[in-house]
């Protein structure tokens, strides 16, 4: 968020001298109020391109094969041009690359889940979706795995397989979900 400031803030200066330029050009036939003008207006497209730019920004630097499951658009009525497009505030993503099965054949897949939201830091969610079951549990560093793959005394949830996560974890590894 600072950096979004000081780009916030250099705008405003740039757009002031494009309003003195401006002045100039027209000898002074152009009111000083247009100095004013031009930064507002400049800090306003710095701010909306930053906003609308975040997304592909975050995703670039991210895994190649990254899979975005699902995204987070905002919109605010102090904001009135999120109404003809929202732009993306937060999205949840996945890796295939960094999926493994947890044992040949158990359809049971240990997955980082990849929370991202803009001015946060990204939060990894490390769980295990199995396929074949139609569940998910969460991964923590105790839990234990059974000579098939199985995690022992996990606590799973159940899940629909139209779940957007869990059918596009499954889907990406062949299981179907």
């Amino acid at each position: 968020m600072f950096w979004t400031l000081v780009t916030v803030f250099f705008a405003g200066f740039a757009g002031a001298g494009i309003g003195l330029v401006l002045r100039h050009l027209t000898r002074n036939r152009v009111p000083k109020g247009i100095i004013p003008v031009c930064a507002g207006l400049t800090m306003i497209l710095a701010t909306i391109g930053q906003e609308y730019g975040w997304y592909n920004g975050a995703r670039s630097t991210m895994a190649a094969d990254l899979v975005v499951i699902s995204t987070r658009e905002q919109q605010n009525w102090y904001q009135p041009w999120t109404f003809v497009q929202p732009w993306v505030r937060g999205f949840i993503s996945f890796s295939p690359s960094e999926t493994v099965e947890t044992a040949a054949g158990s359809g049971i897949f240990a997955v980082q889940l990849r929370l991202q939201e803009r001015w946060q830091p990204q939060m990894v969610r490390p769980a295990l979706f199995d396929c074949t079951g139609a569940r998910w549990t969460d991964l923590t560093a105790s839990m234990r795995f059974d000579a098939s793959g199985h995690p022992v005394e996990a606590i799973w949830r159940e899940e629909t397989r139209e779940d957007v996560i869990f059918a596009t974890v499954c889907a990406s590894h062949g299981s179907g979900g």
